[in-house]
This record gives structure tokens, C-alpha cells and sequence, in this order.
């Protein structure tokens, strides 16, 4: 599977979608496997090649609205029966909301004229409801890292150049034009440097075949849980956790995880909101403090609240020797599972945390635009205004008395209606400056006559500007009200019982417990116990890359003090 943005966009929709459907000159509608629009009303090129035209003229900014990508696969997937229609389009639906553009007007076409599959994608870069153009930015990284995941859950193969070679083995080997999807067991570009900067390890997207195991195993906890405590009690009994990603969730497991929407029809975080009566963040950030109130010294240490700093810094150190005293004489494998599941469920929290973080960042960045934008939008109201207002003095003696009949036009017949009825009888508004004497018109008369001659436009600009200023003010208020449920839902997360909530130090904590148990534990002892397979596999994964980055760091570590010795030996 692999992509390709043409260096020449389309510049118009008419000729692409005519183009794409068969039906210029030289070319013939059989290329055309099956073809679909989105939020358009009709699927033929010249009424949605209209449609679409019009949209993108609420935009007078955007000077290419027109979007064209493509998609296409390996002829050996074709073969093998991997790719019928029908998951042509579920690949369709996949690639537009990964994009982000699936409230957009767009024509998808799937030709079979080579002995590539191949779907093109026609695309209107306005948005239908906001006016806003799609940002394209980096378009081309985005349907990379989409191909590759794509291609990584269903299994098909991927694109490499052939020219390009790489080490294998300590040999060099050239790689065929496509490479099957296993050999890319690694993050996404995104995904390794959004880790990095959250300090954290990346994770990988499940395989169709795990997705499918995993699908099989909790889908129906999400049919039969009741709330988000009863769900996420479910899905930690199997290993599995909750977790924010972007605008979703996802089911982590391990280092690994699935989308929310791969469990099946109506798993959707929204609907999830609807049907348990509480949104996911909110759920979220009580959990949080319920599990940091148990955490805490007074919690567990008796009179704790009552004790000296000293003393409770004596009580602190005395329960931290107990626990691990506990932890030593507990089975390794028991406790290195405890510790895993308990790590994993607090990466959850801190994934919450960090996309509330992220949340409130975004909404902030918007909202300083939307007031830094808000000027022009004024402007550009009261210019028009003022350009109306001046036309309807030099054309009519009491333009007041005009601006209130026309009103009452458009209120009674429309707003279409009435335009069309003052064009054609002007003294509906009435009486116009100068007067005709003896057959002949005065100079006055001229004027307003000529002004009168795009009057109308200079209403209809005067009316759009308005609109806009209307729909920038709407987007201010719903940022405004966004952003003070994100602060609440932070506040929550942040605050225990008035006290300041120390994510990192859990954090530092479980991982450190985590990397005992992994230590003590042994592969043997692991595969010699009572837990289930796929969960010994896991926690051997587990282990093995622990102790291969304990191992990467002690040689970095022997390398910095060599490096440290020598230069004083010199």
C-alpha cells in the first residue's frame, strides 16, 4: 500500500471529477470499479463538481481548494483475495477520518484500468459548515504514517524503493518494491516523537490478527459494562487498560494497543459517553484521586496527620521497608504481574493527564487567534456596512425609510424574493433622488440610477460579512466554553482534597517497583507458573526488553567513565 500527492493539484472540480469518472475525451466509464461522494447530495461529476465550487466560494482566502491524493496496493495483495471491494472502502473510510476530513465534500473513485488497485481521492479543502480551509501541512508525513498502519492492521504489504538497500545480517540486501508488513514492527514517526518529548516509551499498533484476538476476547464487556468503573474493572480482569490517544481511546496492552472503534459497531468513546451519563475525563480525574488518596501516607499510616514532619518522615521510610519486606517474601511472579498491570493502569492516568494537558494547550493557541482574527472580521463588517449605507443615501431621499421596507420584504417573501423585487421595482423602497422632466433624466437621477445598479451586491457582501462576524463570535463563545470545562476537568485531575497532585512521583514509584519485580523475576520461573499464555508471553516481553536497556545502559555508562579516565590520563 503506498500513496502519491500530485505536484500539480487540480485546478478546478469540473474537469478532475470528469477526469476521474470516465468521461472526457480518449477515456471510457469502465475504468471506474465503484465510486462514492461524501456529504454530497448526488453522485454525478457535474452537479457535485457545482456543489463543491460553490462551497469553496465561501473562502476567498483559499486560492486551491481542490485536494487530489491516491491510494493504491500491491497487485499480490489483489491476488490473494485481500482486497474486495468492500474493503476497499472500509480503507476509504480509514484514510478520510485519520486525515481529519470526513465532514468534507469529497468524490472517491476506485479505478481498475491497471493492474494496481488504486482509489482517487477528489477533495474540497473548504469545510462545508465553517468556511475554514483543510490544512496541509505536512499532509505528506500524515498519509505515511496512515499507509503504514493501514497496511500493519490488514496485513498488506508496503512500499520501499528498489534501489534502496539496507544491512542485514552484516551483509547488504536489496529490498523488493514491497516488503511485508512485519518487518515494520516499530512506532509510527508521530508516535516515537511524541513519546520523546513525554518522556516516555512509544507505543506500536496491534496487527489485524492480535486486533482480532483482542476484539474476540472483550468486545462483549463493552456491550454488557454498565459504567466506566464496572468497563474498566472488565477490561483490567484481561490485562487490558483505557487509554487516551488524540481525540480517541485506546485499549492498551503492554507496549502495544488497538483503537477503540477496532472492537466493533457502536464502540465509540461518544457513544460510551451517552450510554453510561459520564464523560471519560471526568471519570478519569475522580479515579485519580481516589487512587492517589489510597496512595497517600494518611491512608495507610495510622495518626499520620497527628505525627511531627519528623515523625511522619521516620513513618514514611518505616512503611516504605515494610512494603518492600512484603514484596520480597511475595512469589516473584506474582508480584512482577501485580506491578506490570499496576504500572500500566497508572500510564492511563498519565495518559489522561497529559491529554488534558495537550487540551488546554490547543485551546488556548485557538483562542488567542480567534481574538487576534476578531478585528478583521470587524472591520471588514463595518466597511461593507458603510459602503451599503452610502449607496442607499445616493439612491434613495429617505434611505432610513428604504433600509426598514427592504427588511420587511425579505421578512415577508425572502430573502432571494426580495432582492429580485426591489431590482425590478425600485419605488417598493421608494421615492429615488432627481427627477425625469420632459422625457429627459436629471444628473441626480443618473447617479442614482447608477448606483443603484449594485446595490444589491453591496447588500449581499454587507449581509455575508455580517455572518461571518456572527459564526467568528460563535467560535469564540464554544472556545470559550470548551476551554473552561478542559480547566475543570485539569483542576480535578490536579487537586486532591486542596492538596497538589504529584503525578510524577507515582509515576517514578510504580516504575521503580515495576523494574524490581522484572529484575527478580526469571524467564523460567515466568513460564513455569499459573497465568495465562498470552500473558506469560507479554511479561517475557516484557522483561526482555527491561533488562536489554539495563544492559544498554551500563555499557553507556562503562563508555562515559572510560571516556572520563582517559582524558585525565591525557
Amino acid at each position: 500500500m503506498r500513496f502519491k500527492i500530485p505536484a500539480k493539484q487540480p485546478a478546478a472540480f469540473k474537469s478532475s471529477a470528469l477526469y476521474l469518472a470516465g468521461r472526457t475525451k480518449g477515456l471510457s466509464t469502465d475504468r471506474v470499479a465503484w465510486m462514492e461522494a461524501r456529504n454530497l447530495e448526488t453522485t454525478d461529476p457535474l452537479a457535485t463538481s457545482a456543489i463543491m465550487e460553490a462551497t469553496a466560494a465561501q473562502n476567498l482566502r483559499c486560492r486551491k481548494p481542490v485536494y487530489h491524493f491516491v491510494l493504491s496496493f500491491d497487485p499480490k495483495d489483489a491476488q490473494r483475495g485481500k482486497l474486495p471491494p468492500e474493503v476497499l472502502r472500509e480503507i476509504a473510510s480509514e484514510a478520510i477520518e485519520r486525515m481529519g476530513l470526513t465532514e468534507h465534500q469529497m468524490l472517491v473513485y476506485a479505478h481498475k484500468d491497471t493492474k494496481h488497485p488504486h482509489m482517487h481521492f477528489l477533495i474540497n479543502r473548504v469545510h462545508p459548515a465553517t468556511g475554514r480551509a483543510f490544512d496541509r501541512h505536512n499532509d505528506g508525513r500524515r498519509l505515511t504514517e496512515l499507509c503504514r498502519e493501514i497496511a500493519r492492521e490488514r496485513e498488506l504489504n508496503i512500499p520501499r524503493d528498489k534501489e534502496r538497500e539496507r544491512i542485514r545480517m552484516g551483509e547488504l540486501e536489496k529490498v523488493d518494491d514491497f516488503d511485508l508488513v512485519e518487518s515494520l514492527d516499530t512506532p509510527t514517526e508521530g508516535e516515537y516523537w511524541q513519546a520523546k518529548r513525554e518522556e516516555r516509551e512509544p507505543q506500536i499498533a496491534m496487527g489485524k490478527g492480535e486486533v482480532k484476538a483482542l476484539r474476540e476476547k472483550v468486545q462483549v464487556h463493552f456491550y454488557n459494562a454498565t459504567d466506566w468503573h464496572d468497563l474498566t474493572a472488565r477490561l483490567g480482569a484481561q490485562g487490558v487498560f483505557l487509554q487516551r490517544k488524540g481525540q480517541g481511546l485506546v485499549l492498551a496492552k503492554g507496549e502495544r494497543f488497538a483503537k477503540l472503534s477496532q472492537m466493533g459497531k457502536g464502540v465509540r468513546l461518544t457513544e460510551l459517553e451517552d450510554r453510561f451519563g459520564e464523560r471519560f475525563d471526568v471519570f478519569m480525574a475522580e479515579r485519580m484521586k481516589d487512587l492517589a488518596r489510597d496512595d497517600a501516607p494518611e491512608a495507610q499510616i495510622p495518626g499520620y496527620e497527628e505525627m511531627t514532619p519528623a515523625e511522619q518522615r521516620r513513618a514514611k521510610r518505616l512503611r516504605e521497608a515494610q512494603l518492600a519486606v512484603e514484596r520480597k517474601n511475595t512469589d516473584a511472579v506474582l508480584e512482577v504481574d501485580a506491578a506490570d498491570l499496576d504500572y500500566h493502569y497508572w500510564k492511563g492516568v498519565e495518559a489522561v493527564y497529559r491529554a488534558g494537558e495537550r487540551r488546554i494547550s490547543r485551546l488556548e493557541r485557538d483562542r488567542a487567534w480567534l481574538k487576534g482574527t476578531e478585528r478583521n472580521y470587524v472591520l471588514r463588517e463595518r466597511a461593507s456596512a458603510e459602503t451599503y449605507k452610502q449607496a442607499m443615501f445616493d439612491i434613495f431621499r429617505n434611505p432610513a425609510e428604504a433600509t426598514k421596507r427592504w427588511r420587511k420584504l425579505e421578512k415577508t417573501f425572502g430573502i432571494a424574493d426580495a432582492e429580485r423585487m426591489v431590482k425590478e421595482k425600485p419605488n417598493l423602497l421608494g421615492r429615488m433622488h432627481g427627477n425625469s422632466a420632459f422625457g429627459k433624466e436629471t444628473p441626480a437621477r443618473r447617479r442614482a440610477k447608477r448606483a443603484f445598479r449594485y446595490l444589491d451586491v453591496k447588500r449581499r457582501r454587507w449581509r455575508e460579512q455580517k455572518l461571518k462576524l456572527a459564526h467568528h463570535r460563535d467560535r469564540i463563545e464554544a472556545n470559550r466554553r470548551a476551554l473552561r470545562i478542559a480547566l475543570n476537568d485539569f483542576a480535578m485531575m490536579r487537586l486532591r482534597a486542596d492538596v497538589p497532585f504529584e503525578l510524577r512521583e507515582i509515576m517514578k514509584e510504580k516504575a521503580m517497583r515495576r523494574a524490581k519485580a522484572l529484575t527478580r523475576a526469571t524467564d523460567k520461573a515466568i513460564l513455569a507458573s499459573n497465568l495465562a499464555e498470552d500473558r506469560k508471553m507479554e511479561l517475557l516481553r516484557a522483561r526482555r526488553i527491561y533488562m536489554e536497556r539495563k544492559r544498554e545502559r551500563e555499557r553507556d555508562r562503562d563508555y562515559n567513565r572510560t571516556q572520563g579516565l582517559d582524558y585525565l590520563d591525557w
